[in-house]
């Protein structure tokens, strides 16, 4: 009765390869396989890039003329002689004439700094940090598609291969 023939190709294949006829221990060899497809996998990144804005801005600055006692002074004068004429007939009139040089002071300075403040207007830049998103796509692997007998398998590779993609082959027995 000849052998069966799974084990006759078992044996033929074990002989081919150089191996011993199978003895329970798995065997190893690589063949060389037709890729019939391959596919980049692709996904999507998205960078954001700093850039920066600028931009001038019109800035108001207020600042007080050269500042002078002199009006001060006068208003001093003017307040004080009008307080004092006007309490002439009091016993409080050197109160009243201090007081009105009191006020006649303040009051003179105020107007003076109301006259002397000026606005001047600079030119002041500024800058911004501005982000832009840009989304970019970006090859992450390879879909292969390979010819091993009558079939064909997939497999995920991180680069492209070439014309073949080699195989190891493993042989074991089935107890």
């Amino acid at each position: 009765m000849p052998p069966p023939v799974h084990t006759a190709a078992g044996i033929g294949i074990a002989l081919l390869l150089g191996a011993a006829p199978l003895a329970g221990h798995a065997q190893s060899h690589y063949v060389d396989v037709p890729v019939v497809e391959v596919e980049p996998l692709l996904r999507t990144v998205t960078d954001r890039i700093p850039h920066e804005r600028c931009y001038d801005e019109r800035v108001k600055l207020l600042y007080a003329g050269p500042h002078s006692p002199t009006p001060g002074l006068v208003g001093a004068l003017v307040g004080g002689s009008v307080a004092g004429a006007l309490g002439h007939n009091s016993r409080k009139q050197p109160l009243i004439a201090g007081m009105g040089a009191l006020v006649g002071a303040s009051i003179g300075t105020d107007m003076a700094h109301r006259h002397n403040a000026r606005a001047r207007y600079l030119t002041e830049r500024r800058c911004e940090v501005d982000y832009e998103l840009r989304d970019r796509r970006e090859v992450s692997g390879y879909r292969v598609a390979y010819r091993y007998g009558d079939s064909i398998y997939h497999t995920r590779m991180d680069y492209r291969p070439g014309d073949t993609i080699r195989l190891r082959v493993d042989l074991q027995p089935v107890h």
